[in-house]
């Protein structure tokens, strides 16, 4: 894509969400009879539940709950973040019945993959503060209500290829719901096979901006999943009891060839080739009961055991072009990571208009990472010492939380303090122990001055969980660099304030844009070392701003009768001050806008339904002691079309990444400090994707 596409891009994805909710606030007012399939409202205290029945989606001709809430007007599932503390902050923005699921690995879109549309009745779209829901921090959740006393299933089955490279890969799954009086049950499997491929060209640069070499590359992975689960409930003297089984074996194998020219007469073409097996076994228990006290009080008990165990090898492999090469460079990666978690959630409506809870919750969490490199020395693969190569940490943390959900005047109000207590110990190359407690309040209030409008307000702090792999020493083969440990990492915090305003218009039109500002502590980063060296650190203080917008608006009036779009974005400014600079610069990792719409024609009459869904994705910056490292801006589109000609049968053809825009990347290298040393390389990477053609049947039973 030019780079004015790109430039007006830049400009569109902060404008969109405006326009958007100006085009919905000069709609007509919604009327009861506008649209028989339109959800009712009621609002009340500050918030607003919208209740879609289950004829609002037969539009859609859904299979799995999944496809319900994903066709949810002005609605952005989100899955949670399995890597976050505890159980407490990993739930998403979607609740069962009224209430979370003991579940933490699986995502809720994974769970959602696995309820038959059939086994719905009704989801609700709750926006505002209300009471007892569970989900802090979340200020519109979805409420998906199951039947009762019925059995139903759903099965897919489809064929990938991928263009120009060709294959064809299998996938297919089935699951089964039944409840009776006895409670309820589904029990799902599924398997695929698919391959990720990406064609590169990058010309490397020297510090004079001269070419120096000439690189065409090639990166092909094939990955093999396979997973089952299993989730209960059921009423037990006085308890509401659900379990969650969930196993999850991945396997992938493939790397980067990459064919290499060297500018100079001296030098002959050579190729290097990446290798990457992967595998992983991941296994998840989860087990919940509930029981009301007496009149007022609620409680629930919640036990949660999770397994990862992960088997790495890397290799770099050189030699001459159309010859087997020598393997330089084997890096192993063996770990087991685990995580305990008990939690007591306590609830207390014994005070007239208010919601009273009390949360605590004890977890302990573990990764035992062994780590092995080996270099080519006089024809022999000699093991390297490395520091943190073979270690163990753990983290026992104790979380509390007591909070109040109330009415204040017109405003719907959820206040909380918080308090977490963590010791993080490791042994093996590091041995250290840190102790950490932070207090953690939280605010949210919502306002609903007219049926279609309704103000939300936030102000929290939040801790980062620490990712304990960064405790543990690897190597990145790809830019040949070691990836230490750092045992003195510690988790950043950060202090959010948002507002938000939604409007919503006639039938499925809705919008919202939401302004917020956060203020970070202990920005996590890479820190420079002595000698050359960088790990895993926190860099100081930082800020993070912006503005993001999520709708959905019926494209009728435009002539596509029974068509939508549902477009959503985000633009951010952050600053952190450079560790080597000393200047102020933007946070790594973190784009600073990005943009996606997608449309859809569900015609009913016809059986049939077509879409396409555009993204565009900003820069993403990176930072080391060595490197400036920008990627990540890319364009694409992906189309589907869809008939449901045979009965009981959904049938779709879809391509994905069909620009095979990539990933370009624009990596700096210098001499050493890059704050004081000259520009050594420079690396110019285009990168294009190839096109995923999937031929998918689903169905139902």
């Amino acid at each position: 894509m030019s780079s004015t596409w790109k430039n007006r891009l830049a400009c569109w994805a902060p404008g969109c969400g405006l326009l958007f909710c100006a085009t919905i606030a000069a709609q007509p007012a919604p009327e009861p009879s506008a649209d028989p399939l339109a959800p009712s409202q009621v609002c009340a205290d500050g918030a607003c539940t919208l209740t879609y029945e289950a004829d609002f989606f037969r539009r859609y001709a859904p299979v799995t709950a999944l496809d319900m809430v994903s066709n949810l007007p002005g609605f952005n599932l989100r899955n949670g973040d399995r890597g976050t503390r505890g159980f407490g902050g990993a739930a998403g923005n979607v609740i069962l019945n009224g209430a979370r699921i003991s579940a933490k690995s699986e995502s809720i879109s994974d769970i959602l993959g696995r309820i038959p549309a059939a086994d719905v009745e009704r989801i609700e779209v709750i926006r505002g503060q209300v009471g007892g829901l569970d989900l802090r921090g979340e200020n519109v959740v979805a409420n998906v209500v199951r039947l009762g006393d019925s059995s139903s299933g759903a099965w897919d089955a489809g064929l990938a290829t991928y263009q120009p490279t060709g294959g064809v890969y299998p996938a297919a799954g089935v699951s089964y719901s039944t409840s009776s009086t006895l409670g309820e049950a589904t029990v799902a499997l599924s398997a695929s096979q698919g391959r990720f491929v990406t064609e590169r060209r990058e010309n490397v640069f020297d510090g004079a901006d001269s070419v120096t070499e000439e690189r065409f590359e090639i990166f092909e992975t094939d990955q093999e999943t396979l997973s089952a689960s299993v989730n209960a409930s059921t009423a037990f003297a006085g308890w509401d009891v659900n379990a969650n089984l969930g196993l999850l074996d991945f396997d992938a194998d493939g790397g980067e060839n990459s064919r290499r020219f060297p500018v100079a007469a001296a030098e002959s073409p050579f190729t290097l080739f990446q290798g990457e097996v992967e595998s992983s076994l991941r296994t998840e228990l989860g087990l919940d009961a509930e029981r009301p006290l007496g009149n007022a009080w609620q409680l629930k008990l919640i036990g949660l055991y999770r397994e990862e165990d992960f088997d790495g090898l890397g290799t770099l492999v050189r030699g001459p072009l159309g010859e087997a090469g020598i393997t330089e460079t084997e890096a192993r990666t063996e770990s087991t990571a685990k995580e305990v978690i008990g939690r007591i959630e306590l609830d207390w409506s014994g005070l007239s208009g208010h919601t009273i809870e009390f949360n605590a919750e004890l977890s302990n969490n573990s990764l035992d990472s062994r780590f092995a490199l080996s270099l080519l020395e006089d024809g022999l693969l000699v093991p390297q010492p490395v520091p943190g190569a073979v270690t163990k940490v753990e983290e026992e943390r104790l979380d509390l939380l007591l909070s109040d959900s109330f009415r204040l005047g017109p405003f719907s109000v959820d206040a909380a303090i918080g308090a977490e207590d963590s010791t993080i110990s490791q042994v093996g190359g590091f041995n250290e122990a840190r102790s950490f407690f932070f207090w953690k309040p939280s605010l949210a209030m919502s306002f609903s001055p007219s049926e279609r409008t309704q103000l939300r307000l936030r102000a929290l702090r939040n801790v980062g969980q620490l990712d304990l792999e960064d405790f543990a020493s690897g190597a990145d083969l790809g830019d040949v660099e070691l990836a230490l440990g750092n045992p003195q990492l510690a988790p950043e915090t950060t202090t959010t304030v948002d507002l938000s305003y939604e409007i919503r218009g006639t039938g499925i039109a809705i919008g919202s844009v939401t302004v917020y500002h956060d203020w970070i502590e202990d920005v996590n980063d890479l820190l420079p070392l002595t000698g050359q060296l960088e790990v895993p650190g926190n860099i100081g203080s930082g800020t993070r701003a912006g503005v993001r917008y999520e709708g959905t608006l019926p494209l009728d009036r435009i002539g596509l009768k029974g068509g939508r779009i549902d477009v959503r974005g985000q633009w951010q400014t952050s600053d952190v001050e450079d560790p080597l600079t000393g200047e102020g610069r933007a946070l790594s990792g973190e784009r600073k806008w990005f943009a996606r719409a997608e449309v859809r024609q569900d015609l009913v009459e016809q059986k049939f339904a077509w879409g396409f869904l555009f993204f565009s994705n900003g820069r993403r910056p990176q930072f080391g002691l060595d490197e400036i490292d920008i990627g990540g801006q890319r364009q694409d589109m992906d189309v589907f079309i869809e008939t449901r000609a045979i009965e009981g049968l959904v049938i779709s053809l879809t391509a994905e990444d069909i620009f095979r825009d990539g990933d370009d990347r624009n990596r700096k290298v210098f001499d050493g400090d890059r704050s004081t040393e000259p520009l050594s390389f420079r690396e110019q990477r285009e990168q294009s994707r190839a096109i995923t053609w999937t031929l998918a049947v689903r169905g139902s039973f």
